[in-house]
């Protein structure tokens, strides 16, 4: 029992739908319920019914089709047994000679990180490499994915690394031998490679005196990672230098690390409205995009209006099925020049031999929209 209680929500809605499947409540070709219509029956975030959907079409159980919904998947006929191949053209490079590169991102489940690894690969002609793409989706996912490019010789690697307290031997390890490596979204202290970053500092900043304008004084950093992850200090830094230098109130910034947003909105509608009734909270900075989703979903539960209770920014544009995207005032980290830029970096490593270490730091800008407004007091 106690399993079935711990069981993740995601892995619940998933379990649901292959057992109607299983039961033939849903044959081949029917249509599931909407995405919204899940959250609501489950009580849960876009993106908790997002990863279940997503796991199963993997696994091949159902088709999602852009604007029409997802649909029980025709069983799979085994392919004919044949003779027939399909040549490669004469003038088709040879595949054996063609050197190979590999990007590594903790997910795809955001806009940001789609852009971020278009931009890498955009920097590859398609003739000239072979360009691989993996899903690290935790830290013992990354190092593992970092030794196998090791052991089956890929030539370099662009990495957005994993929240982790420490850099892995393999980062080391590639670090020591000079390893075409550059990193993408954050770097790692003391570990000697090139990296493409984000201005988080600047962003915290723009986000703060936008705030302060529409005359918000109490502000909170929301984050799913805890207080020292790279670019959530930084962020949380660019949000208290700002207002000091705005004459805000001492504690005028806080920050509420750990936010889990694979959890019910039942679980966080308490913390919510301490925040907003006893912390006197007016705006909220959400340090990913999942998290702003989240928080706009819990809002709506809790009737709390966006922006006319509560102002709230993103970092980097969110993806809800209650609102367009182009509604979030977010910060535009450039994502697609940074992941260019890195791509850029690696192939000058790979096709010049440059042995220079490059550290680039984008500028980010504040793109403003609907869902921050001026306090009514």
């Amino acid at each position: 029992m106690a399993n079935i209680m711990n069981q993740p929500m995601y892995q619940k809605i998933k379990e649901d739908i292959l057992h109607q499947i299983k039961t033939n409540l849903l044959s081949p070709g029917d249509r599931l319920p909407t995405e919204h219509q899940l959250m609501k029956q489950y009580q849960v975030s876009r993106i908790t019914v997002s990863r279940a959907l997503s796991e199963l079409k993997s696994e091949g159980v159902v088709d999602r089709f852009p604007n029409k919904g997802s649909f029980v998947a025709q069983p799979q006929e085994a392919p004919p047994l044949t003779n027939d191949l399909t040549l490669p053209a004469e003038n088709s490079p040879n595949l054996d000679l063609l050197p190979e590169i590999a990007c590594i991102i903790p997910t795809l489940t955001d806009i940001f990180s789609l852009s971020m690894m278009n931009g890498v690969f955009s920097a590859f002609p398609e003739n000239e490499y072979i360009c691989h793409f993996f899903q690290s989706r935790n830290p013992q996912i990354e190092n593992y994915l970092l030794k196998r490019c090791l052991e089956t010789n890929i030539a370099g690697i662009v990495l957005f690394p994993q929240n982790q307290p420490f850099f892995s031997n393999e980062l080391l390890f590639m670090s020591l031998q000079k390893y075409p490596l550059v990193l993408l979204d954050r770097y790692l202290p003391r570990l000697n490679t090139s990296y493409v970053i984000a201005d988080n500092r600047a962003a915290g900043e723009l986000c703060a005196r936008h705030l302060n304008e529409l005359g918000h004084q109490r502000i909170a950093l929301v984050t799913t990672s805890d207080r020292n992850t790279f670019s959530v200090k930084l962020r949380f830094e660019g949000l208290q230098s700002a207002a000091e230098k705005l004459n805000m109130a001492e504690n005028s910034i806080q920050i509420v690390e750990g936010f889990d947003i694979t959890k019910k909105f039942s679980h966080n509608q308490e913390k919510l409205v301490r925040l907003v009734n006893e912390n006197r909270i007016t705006a909220f900075v959400a340090a990913e995009c999942d998290t702003c989703a989240y928080l706009y979903d819990l809002c709506a539960s809790l009737k709390i209006d966006v922006p006319r209770a509560v102002s709230l920014i993103s970092f980097d544009r969110p993806m809800t099925a209650a609102r367009n995207p182009d509604f979030f005032t977010h910060i535009n980290q450039s994502e697609y020049s940074m992941g260019r830029e890195a791509g850029n970096i690696l192939r000058r490593r790979l096709e010049q031999h440059d042995m220079n270490i490059y550290r680039k730091v984008v500028t980010p800008s504040l793109e403003i929209h609907q869902s921050t407004a001026a306090v009514v007091f």
